[in-house]
């Protein structure tokens, strides 16, 4: 039998929202599908597949099926076969293809970027980091019905007061103190306990936005209707606040 032949590229598959990505000693091509091709945690026709993988069928074909897709493999397959001739190389060129949970457009894209390296003669080894990571949205229609994803989508109106590539801060309807902000994830989660990390990235940019009013404050979220949330897309309020403003907390009156 002859033996496998040792790979000459080797693309990996992961998960920005981890914080895990794969460690190198050598510099890498990176591949970044977080927020392009198919997003199955926003979209109802996919619901049946947020618990596949981009290993599955279904799931590999509906990515491949998105209009750039075709493009951006064979473009990620040249540049990766062009840094294998580079003279004097000897050791395999590195790949990391990433989305947001790993599990379904990096696994699919890797594999196809994996694929048209083969067909070109080129030995490849594929691994999945986080392939098998836990599901975290039960719900992937919630995204199309939210009124928050709407205004981030740019199909329902807001007046946005700040932009980031994570979130956005928009004014609430009915402030209750002046410059009174909603900050919210781009990325949908139901709340504050959802996802950890969107929570720290979106609290990150609230404090942000909070230390340049240069006043006193209140950065505020609720879980679940008991605790008075009532859109649910996670939210941050920044309110400022003012001695003798006479605003209770909570805002709705407790019996």
């Amino acid at each position: 039998m002859a033996a496998t032949p040792a790979p000459q590229v080797v693309i990996t598959s992961y998960g920005a929202r981890w914080n895990d990505p794969p460690r190198e000693e050598a510099p890498a091509l990176v591949l970044d599908v977080s927020n392009r091709l198919w997003d199955p945690a926003a979209r109802a026709v996919t619901r049946d597949m947020v618990r596949l993988t981009g290993l599955d069928p279904a799931v590999r074909d509906s990515v491949l099926a998105t209009p750039e897709a075709t493009g951006l493999i064979n473009r990620t397959a040249a540049d990766a076969q062009a840094l294998l001739a580079a003279p004097g190389r000897t050791a395999p060129v590195r790949l990391h293809v990433y989305c947001w949970y790993g599990r379904h457009r990096a696994v699919a894209v890797a594999a196809a970027v994996g694929a048209a390296l083969t067909a070109r003669g080129v030995a490849v080894d594929v691994l999945h980091f986080h392939l098998d990571r836990p599901v975290i949205h039960k719900d992937p229609t919630v995204g199309e019905r939210c009124v928050f994803c709407q205004i981030i989508a740019g199909t329902a109106p807001a007046t946005v007061v700040r932009e980031w590539d994570n979130a956005v801060a928009i004014l609430p309807l009915g402030g209750v103190t002046e410059g009174h902000v909603l900050v919210l994830p781009r990325r949908h989660v139901d709340n504050a306990v959802t996802d950890p990390h969107i929570t720290g990235q979106t609290m990150a940019r609230a404090a942000e936005l909070g230390a340049e009013l240069g006043s006193d404050l209140n950065l505020i979220t609720s879980v679940g209707a008991a605790a008075t949330q009532t859109v649910h897309h996670f939210h941050v309020h920044l309110v400022p606040r003012a001695a003798g403003d006479g605003l209770p907390l909570p805002w709705t009156p407790q019996t």
